[in-house]
């Protein structure tokens, strides 16, 4: 009884420094029971959308606590201004978006973003702002820009305003996206929940497939590289530039893994529940370009910065100039809303010139397979050097990572570096073998893992799980887009 007790308090209780992860095996454990229950509601549309709610609701507290009561209460008044707002017209309307936007940005500007207004403020005019102690509430990138594309949406015209709170409700706290992406559109998702998909042994069998992939890539190879990768980022000086290249590889690996891994789970887990997520990631290392890169990573989010920054400043109808610098403010933003750090800015603003440099230089996408290749190789390299910005724990680190990087290769060190940590070499090949894999090759597969019967599905996650628990360590690492 005692143990009984313990458990629910157990189950009850939060934590604001290890948040409730998808790969946490309680989180696993109490999902199956969930998805039991979610079966005997599963016909009855009301009775299922407010069971979902509740855990989608009970996940969040898991994550954040308190914040919840912000999570509720920007929902409950996101739903009221969009009915308000589709009932005005011109310019009251515009007001009235304006005011709506400001609030939404709100939350996320103090949370996210105070203690680097105050920081730069200090260095720019010399006052003794003190930075306050605020905890980022887990999501709140992600639900933010997901409230801000339906009260876009709706002042568009594109949708009608939600006039049911249970559904867009619904539609905001969907445990499966809700912490960590992808960032989901409300006129790809509000008509799923009066058209859900109808469940079939195939669904059932691609859900548990995502899951058990995302499981593997987040478990079993990014969270194995990330250890590597924070013993070089803990001290950079200390080692030589063989090992800094082993770990610009490995960070672009870890984080390509940790969060399409996250996506692959939250797909599944939508797809089991009857619901499908739009895809977040296409291969993006296999991109011949920057330009295509940005098309294939982080999907959501790189449309929904297409679809509410750039094409409103002007897109590319305004001539050259403007186009690169609407480029530029887009992926400015795009950096800043990883982080409050000038890191992230710089990171953001180094793909904006490269995007703007590929659009100087490359008018056209090549067809010759040679030149493909190097682009290929090419646009990785660029990528996986600006991935050391996102990682460094300063730009005094990263400059030196990139010092260490051009002046201090010696290829003869690889042997040592063999001997010393194979399963780093080992691990870099297999990574490199599967984002380079042709999409092709990898449908296919896909396509006779489906026809593995249902039965066997629950016992190849099983499967998967004990492989999991024979090589990862007992601390899992946070998946890297919680911080965002």
């Amino acid at each position: 009884m005692d143990r009984l007790i313990e458990d629910i308090k157990a189950l009850g209780a939060y934590s604001l420094q290890k948040p409730w992860f998808f790969t946490e095996y309680s989180f696993l454990l109490l999902l199956a029971v969930f998805l039991i229950g979610y079966s005997f509601f599963r016909r009855v549309s009301k009775l299922k959308n407010t069971y979902l709610i509740l855990f989608s609701l009970f996940f969040y507290y898991k994550s954040s606590g308190p914040f919840l009561v912000l999570f509720v209460g920007v929902i409950g008044c996101d739903f009221y201004l969009a009915r308000w707002m589709d009932k005005l017209n011109g310019n009251k309307k515009k007001l009235f978006l304006f005011f709506t936007i400001v609030y939404s940005l709100s939350f996320l500007l103090y949370f996210k973003y105070s203690n680097f207004i105050l920081t730069n403020l200090n260095g720019l005019f010399g006052t003794d702002f003190s930075p306050k102690s605020l905890f980022l509430p887990i999501g709140i990138s992600f639900y933010t820009f997901q409230s801000l594309s339906y009260l876009i949406d709706v002042y568009r015209k594109e949708i009608a305003p939600s006039k049911n709170l249970i559904d867009y409700a619904f539609y905001m706290t969907f445990f499966p996206h809700l912490v960590a992406g992808p960032i989901v559109r409300a006129k790809d998702f509000l008509p799923q929940i009066k058209h859900p998909i109808t469940m079939n042994y195939d669904l059932l069998k691609e859900g548990l497939l995502r899951l058990t992939v995302g499981l593997l890539k987040k478990l079993l190879i990014a969270d194995y590289l990330a250890k590597y990768v924070d013993l070089i980022h803990d001290a950079p000086a200390g080692f030589s530039g063989f090992e800094h290249y082993a770990s610009m590889y490995a960070y672009s690996f870890q984080i390509y893994f940790d969060f399409s891994g996250y996506s692959d789970i939250a797909i599944g887990i939508a797809l089991l529940l009857g619901y499908r997520l739009n895809e977040n990631f296409d291969n993006p290392y296999s991109a011949s370009n920057i330009t295509v890169f940005w098309r294939k990573w982080h999907i959501s989010l790189s449309q929904w910065l297409r679809d509410y920054i750039y094409i409103p400043l002007g897109g590319n109808r305004r001539g050259l100039i403007n186009t690169y610098l609407f480029l530029l403010i887009t992926m400015f933003i795009g950096g800043l809303w990883h982080g409050a750090d000038w890191k992230f800015v710089f990171w953001g603003i180094g793909h904006g010139f490269l995007l703007v440099i590929h659009k100087l230089v490359f008018k056209n996408e090549t067809k010759n397979s040679y030149l493909r290749i190097a682009g290929i190789i090419l646009t990785f390299h660029l990528v996986s050097i600006l991935w050391i910005f996102f990682r460094a724990s300063s730009f005094d680190t990263a400059f030196l990572s990139i010092q260490k990087l051009l002046f201090t290769i010696n290829a003869n060190e690889f042997f040592g570096f063999w001997m010393t940590r194979p399963e780093i070499i080992i691990l870099l090949v297999i990574s490199s073998a599967i984002v380079f894999f042709p999409t092709k090759w990898k449908q296919t597969i896909f396509s006779r893992l489906n026809k593995i019967p249902l039965v066997l599905w629950p016992f190849i996650l099983l499967l998967a799980l004990q492989l999991i628990l024979q090589f990862k360590d007992n601390d899992v690492q946070p998946f890297i887009y919680f911080q965002f």
